[in-house]
């Protein structure tokens, strides 16, 4: 998608949107925080369950707005105030090697606010504990979000990448998957859900590539990134983040080293094979606590796993 061209205005849309994610994205971190002054525990529910609200509050609320008091009081031109404060602060030219042969493209801030409708540098969404800084589409639903958790005095320390993408009403029907070795991947690594990585490479990739990168240039002292997906969203997690610890090119040496990855998935299904998640493992660093798969309980996500003692894969299962 190519910039706009000067001058060019926003769409009532995209106006709307805007509006929508900043009155709501804002209850969300309220909400988030709110949970955590509270005492309440901390885990995956936590990210989720506000997702969840988030869609709620939107559906239930979003015909209460008075959205032509809200455009009136916008800038004139927001597109040319993005392209002010919002430059993409790295571009990617190379290919991601091994994991992937597909030439990485970043968006542009203002291509992805226009699908988007949010961008932190714009307005600021804070509260006491966490900060939003980008919304997850997919297609015209939200399905995620990203946020930093404020360290006292120090800036942030911790990155939360939040996607609830459920899995199709016959996902588990399919009973005899085929693995699938895609053209983009060397062939070590297949997947059984071919639709998945497909999601993942049109819809998910850029976006959170070029949100992640942003962030972690404008914040530096980010010391660790956390995933929490939920069913399908836990895959494309794992895809993301297999992608972008491989992506030893342009784009990370201008992050720091030092940054730990985590992932949780819950009631997400087996995506490949032991290899690919030895290799998440290795890349993760290895340790016991770097990923833990979660279930509600020993349902049709927890069968689709080979969960043997005897294999070196530190799963972490837990059943809540």
């Amino acid at each position: 998608m190519t910039e706009a061209a000067e001058g060019e205005e926003l769409s009532e849309i995209t106006k709307k949107t805007f509006i929508m994610n900043s009155i709501f994205g804002q209850k969300l971190i309220n909400n988030l925080s709110h949970s955590k002054s509270t005492k309440k525990e901390v885990n995956i529910d936590y990210f989720i369950n506000h997702i969840n609200h988030f869609n709620n509050q939107k559906k239930d609320n979003l015909d209460k707005i008075n959205f032509k008091k809200h455009i009136d009081s916008l800038p004139s031109n927001i597109l040319d105030k993005i392209k002010e404060e919002a430059e993409p602060a790295i571009k990617i030219r190379n290919h991601i090697e091994p994991y992937c042969k597909k030439q990485l493209k970043l968006e542009t801030p203002v291509s992805i606010f226009k699908k988007n409708g949010y961008h932190y540098k714009l307005v600021k969404l804070e509260s006491h504990y966490f900060d939003l800084m980008s919304i997850i589409y997919y297609n015209e639903d939200i399905v995620g979000y990203i946020c930093c958790g404020k360290k006292s005095n120090s800036g942030y320390n911790n990155l939360f990448i939040v996607i609830c993408s459920k899995y199709e009403k016959d996902f588990y029907d399919k009973q005899n998957k085929k693995m699938a070795v895609i053209s983009e991947i060397t062939e070590e690594i297949g997947f059984y859900e071919k639709e998945t990585y497909s999601k993942y490479l049109k819809n998910f990739r850029f976006q959170l590539f070029a949100a992640v990168l942003d962030i972690l240039t404008e914040h530096k002292n980010l010391r660790n990134i956390v995933c929490i997906g939920e069913e399908e969203g836990g895959n494309l997690l794992q895809l993301f983040l297999i992608d972008f610890i491989n992506n030893k090119g342009e784009a990370l040496t201008k992050i720091s080293d030092d940054i730990s990855f985590y992932l949780f998935n819950y009631n997400t299904a087996i995506l490949s094979t032991e290899t690919f998640y030895n290799d998440l493992l290795k890349n993760l660093g290895d340790s016991s606590n770097s990923i833990i798969t979660c279930f509600s309980d020993k349902n049709d996500a927890y069968n689709s796993w080979d969960f043997d003692e005897n294999k070196k894969i530190k799963y972490n299962v837990i059943i809540m």
